[in-house]
């Protein structure tokens, strides 16, 4: 990480979870913005080094780091100590801090998901997991974890179709693979931008469920203090939208942004 305020850092890595922090108490926003920069750090390993080897030592490291955050034991990085700060202020339980580590291990692997089963399991394991963590800081407790699974779901299922384009051509796929095998085709297949029909197929399949997940979320009663974090599920919506290009994703605007995430903490909607 950088010399950055975590605020500046958050704004420069992930610009969905720093307006996302604009809706958090005042009092609150210093561990999550620790837990969502642990987050960061595990999904950037994949982007940051080339060996699958060398990715898993990373993630061994920040095994190591949550295992001493709740052992009592010294920590060895400023997101670590945001970390160990968080769980020990608000007594966060280390069940979904080890998920999304051994989620994010398997974000090397050529094709990780072998169906939509595998596929849903990460997406809450990764976002779910964060967003039950924060739940819990905001003071939303366990009463809020199906909701953030619902959430967590729309969102990591997002972020996988957002960013397929950029992973193909790193030879990843990040779609489920069954789909793709019905279809006739495989990895490879997608990797040399020859399956672009069973890629379309699978992709509508995700955008369904996505869509669906939402539609969960709206009939899902939580507590109201965990908005600021599920609201952030409303951003899945355009990308699950029809004529959404895998090739050439759009971001929402700033603007959009800062609409779209007001909007459903004010309705309490996504």
């Amino acid at each position: 990480m950088t010399d950055e305020t975590p605020s500046a850092e958050l704004e420069i890595l992930d610009p969905d979870l720093h307006v996302a922090t604009f809706f958090v108490p005042a009092a609150r926003r210093s561990s999550v913005e620790g837990l969502m920069l642990f987050a960061l750090e595990l999904e950037r390993i994949a982007t940051q080094v080339s060996e699958p080897m060398v990715a898993q030592i990373r993630y061994a490291w920040w095994r190591e780091q949550v295992d001493a955050a709740f052992g009592g034991r010294g920590v060895a990085a400023p997101v670590a100590v945001r970390l160990r700060d968080a769980v020990a202020e608000h007594g966060l339980p280390r069940a979904p801090l080890d998920a999304m580590v051994d989620a994010h291990s398997l974000d090397c692997d050529p094709a990780p998901f072998g169906d939509m089963v595998g596929f849903e399991a990460y997406c809450r394991d990764t976002q779910g997991s964060l967003m039950r963590l924060v739940a819990r800081v905001l003071g939303a407790g366990a009463e809020a974890d199906a909701a953030c699974d619902l959430a967590g779901l729309a969102v990591g299922a997002g972020v996988q179709l957002r960013s397929f384009e950029y992973w193909r051509r790193h030879r990843r796929l990040r779609l489920p693979v069954d789909a793709l095998v019905r279809a006739g085709v495989n990895e490879e297949d997608v990797f040399a931008g020859q399956a672009d029909g069973a890629v379309a197929a699978s992709q509508a399949v995700v955008q369904k469920r996505i869509l669906q997940a939402l539609a969960d979320l709206n009939q899902t009663r939580f507590p109201r203090a965990a908005m600021p974090m599920l609201a952030l599920a409303s951003l899945a919506r355009p990308i699950a939208a029809p004529g959404f290009d895998l090739r050439a994703p759009r971001s929402v605007s700033a603007v959009g942004r800062v609409a779209r995430l007001a909007l459903a903490n004010f309705l309490w909607r996504v």
